[in-house]
Formats: C-alpha cells, structure tokens, sequence
C-alpha cells in the first residue's frame, strides 16, 4: 500500500500495519458512537464541541467551542438529566477554490449529549453565545442546592468488645 519509503523487503511494510490499525480503531470508535445514538435518534458521530463544565452554588455553567456557527443554527435542551446541543455548521458557497490543499473543517450537523451532574430547574436557564463560544447556565433545582450535615460516630461497641477493654 505505501511501499516506496521501505520498499517491499520481504513484503512486510510497517506503514500498512499502522494505516490498519488506525482504521480498525477508527471502524470500532463508529460503532461505539452508533450505538450511542439510538438513545438519542438522530445523532452521528462526527463534530462535538469540546465542553467545560462547572458547578457554583447555585447553578451548573457549561461552556461549549463552536466556532463558525450562526447563533440560529443553535439548538439547546434540557431532556431529563441530560443537557443536548445541536446545531449545523453550514459551508460557505463558493465556485472555485484555488490554492487549497485539504480542508480539516467540519461542516454538517451536530449533536452532543452531556450527563447534568445534578438535577436543574427548567425556568432560568440561560443560553449565550459570543466570539464561538456556548455559555449555557442551568439553575440547580432546590434539592440539588440543598446541604445536610451528616454526623460521623463510632460504631457501637457490644458486650463481647467492652469485655475485652476492661481486661486491658
């Protein structure tokens, strides 16, 4: 397959064992994200904005890079415990492209699923984006902002371990 640099001593070359491996990896990554995606129809693995997530005391923040999207082409909801963000990232149109040599842009329809770590209000959620990054803050739900002390003891000691300390 990529014979030149080594050559074909023997009919072994390095490069293919790579080359195969990497799309064995890439082959087995597509199912995994397949199967994700009957949880939530739609969805195809491809682009996913890389998220920051953060808790304060009264809300979860997370921040996702999306570069190049028109706001209106954002899609952002709250389905259960999970927060989902979809959106298509359009190619601009042109007749000719000239002098270009490859191209590492998505361009398409995407979907990513985030696990919320704990239960928010559906009232209050805020969603802005500016310069290519998502800021979308959650309110927790009361429960979630809830604090409960919780006292630690020691366990209670039985007549067999009370006997033994009195013969110490």
């Amino acid at each position: 397959m990529f014979g030149g640099f080594f050559g074909r001593r023997g009919g072994y070359d390095p490069f293919e064992d790579i080359f195969r491996q990497f799309q064995e990896m890439e082959r087995f990554m597509s199912e995994m994200m397949r199967g994700f995606g009957r949880e939530f129809p739609g969805f195809e693995a491809g682009f996913e904005p890389r998220i920051e997530m953060y808790e304060t005391p009264d809300e979860v923040v997370v921040k996702a890079e999306m570069p190049g999207l028109d706001k209106d082409s954002i899609d952002v909801k709250v389905r259960g415990n999970y927060l989902i963000i979809k959106g298509v990232k359009k190619q601009e149109k042109k007749d000719e492209k000239e002098n270009v040599f490859f191209s590492e842009s998505f361009y398409g329809e995407f979907q990513r699923v985030i696990p919320l770590p704990v239960e928010v209000k559906e009232e209050g959620i805020e969603a802005i984006y500016d310069k290519g990054i998502l800021e979308i803050r959650l309110p927790k739900a009361d429960s979630a902002r809830k604090e409960v002390k919780i006292i630690v003891k020691e366990p209670e000691k039985d007549e067999t371990d009370k006997k033994n300390e009195e013969e110490k």
